[in-house]
């Protein structure tokens, strides 16, 4: 009798297990923006081109592939040095960003084939910019002076964004995204310059706050993989 009850107990668990399996609660899903990595690889400056969303790669967590969570995240740290003729030192560029968006999705139209998601995120970003030169001068029988001449531009946004989007399924776990979001976005922006030549007073910092709102076209691709 005990072996029987065994043999029904090990049926039960193994069917339920394998129902389990058969109906997956929890999907995740990671893109990709594909046409950044292609313009990266392309061109030296891969921002000059047609604008894109300034997330890199995103993470979505879906329940029963209906509704979920999702954040996304973009950085970019760009150097560059410039040398002039007769200076020692060159002209340097620093550019950084930083941008955040977390929110929640819902998949309102499901086929084989096409996926239709509308969504809602809150939004930050961080970008900041630095331009440095440095030159030497002699007035004879002076000595020989350095003066360095520093831009800076620093913004905070945050705001929020809501959209659309369409997922095209190539094959069982990897898909196609693109998006159209409405941004709504207030920034805080700080600019000004420093120096240190003499008889140079320094000048107190621009600062302004802007709100702006936008539509982003879907010329950002996504490559998603779905697991």
């Amino acid at each position: 009798m005990k072996r029987i009850a065994g043999v029904f107990l090990f049926v039960f668990v193994a069917t339920f297990v394998r129902a389990q399996d058969s109906s997956k609660v929890i999907t995740h899903e990671i893109g990709f923006n594909s046409v950044s990595l292609i313009k990266q690889l392309i061109s030296n400056n891969p921002t000059s081109t047609l604008p894109q969303l300034p997330y890199d790669v995103f993470y979505n967590l879906y329940f029963n592939d209906l509704i979920g969570a999702r954040i996304g995240l973009g950085i970019t740290n760009l150097h560059s040095e410039t040398q002039i003729q007769g200076q020692s030192l060159p002209r340097t560029f620093d550019q950084k960003s930083l941008n955040l968006r977390a929110g929640v999705s819902y998949n309102f139209v499901k086929s084989k084939r096409v996926t239709l998601n509308g969504f809602a995120d809150v939004i930050f970003e961080k970008f900041s910019s630095e331009s440095v030169n440095t030159s030497t001068t002699q007035t004879f029988p002076n000595p020989v002076q350095t003066f360095t001449d520093k831009s800076y531009n620093k913004i905070n946004g945050i705001g929020g964004e809501a959209g659309v989007g369409v997922k095209f399924n190539l094959v069982k776990h990897l898909s196609i995204y693109a998006e159209v979001p409405i941004v709504f976005l207030t920034e805080k922006s700080t600019s000004g310059i420093a120096t240190n030549r003499p008889g140079v007073i320094p000048q107190p910092d621009n600062k302004s706050t802007t709100s702006l709102t936008s539509i982003i076209l879907p010329t950002t691709i996504y490559l998603v993989l779905r697991f």
